[in-house]
């Protein structure tokens, strides 16, 4: 992307200055600590920073949401002659985002068709995340393995997942088939568990896991570096989203935290949040 600071009408047969659309979404980063607020304002979309603004999404595409223009307004779109076949965000979010899955294809076109007001397109949505700084984010289901051993380890979310959900993880066969239905039946369990119990199971669990991350605990290095992250990222996300039981989340995703320049790809229907 070009600067408008920087364009020379010499230039103009080579590369021509976007300016992208701004998502001021509440999880956003505010004012300039924004990777966003700083790439809109060189970009010349916005004059001023705002401090107590969220600028949480930088577009750049032909999407009907957040079209991309050159600097004399003319689309993106009808430069390219047509739909860009992705959309290049980026992202600075100050809190986690919900997690959600995108469809495939056929599945998008069928949403769109169905339901044009809340799928808004008939495009699938995989993603191709890359950091600029160090970027945390939960991704697909966790091996079954790995399931089996949390619940086994916290019983707070052992208590909200039914009996029968639990034994299908437990019983899975190496079958692929009835490894997705053991997933299915543990996510649908888990998710309508009654709000009154997995409340009072989420405090049991974080009042359990703050002691554990005291100084007072057994040496950090009696357990798994991928359960000591999973226990510390259930503790933020309960700090920034207080009594939702969402935050048990790590127990069932799949928990990275990627260093700049490193990348991980979401398929279509794969549970994400960042």
């Amino acid at each position: 992307m070009a600067s408008v600071h920087t364009y020379d009408k010499s230039s103009q047969r080579h590369v021509l200055p976007l300016r992208p659309t701004i998502k001021d979404y509440a999880w956003g980063i505010r004012g300039l600590d924004s990777r966003v607020a700083r790439f809109a304002l060189e970009s010349g979309v916005i004059d001023e920073v705002d401090p107590d603004s969220p600028y949480a999404e930088l577009w750049l595409g032909t999407h009907p949401s957040g079209p991309t223009t050159l600097r004399d307004g003319t689309t993106l779109e009808s430069v390219v002659g047509g739909q860009l076949p992705f959309l290049f965000k980026i992202l600075s979010a100050g809190k986690a985002l919900s997690i959600q899955a995108h469809p495939c294809k056929d599945g998008a076109k069928r949403l769109h068709l169905e339901n044009p007001t809340n799928y808004g397109d008939d495009n699938h949505k995989p993603e191709l995340a890359v950091a600029l700084t160090p970027f945390e984010a939960m991704c697909g289901f966790r091996r079954l393995e790995e399931i089996a051993i949390l619940i086994k380890k916290h019983p707070e979310f052992a208590a909200c997942i039914s009996n029968e959900a639990k034994l299908a993880i437990f019983l899975c066969s190496r079958d692929e088939d009835d490894k997705k239905k053991a997933l299915r039946m543990l996510f649908q369990s888990f998710m309508s568990c009654p709000a009154e119990t997995s409340q009072v199971q989420l405090k049991k669990l974080l009042k359990r896991l703050q002691k554990e991350q005291s100084v007072d605990h057994v040496h950090p290095h009696e357990e798994p570096p991928w359960e000591r992250k999973c226990a510390r990222a259930i503790l933020r996300l309960a700090q920034q989203f207080p009594g939702d039981s969402g935050a048990m989340a790590p127990f069932l995703l799949n928990y990275l935290l990627i260093a700049p320049g490193e990348s991980f790809y979401m398929a279509a229907n794969e549970p994400h949040a960042y």
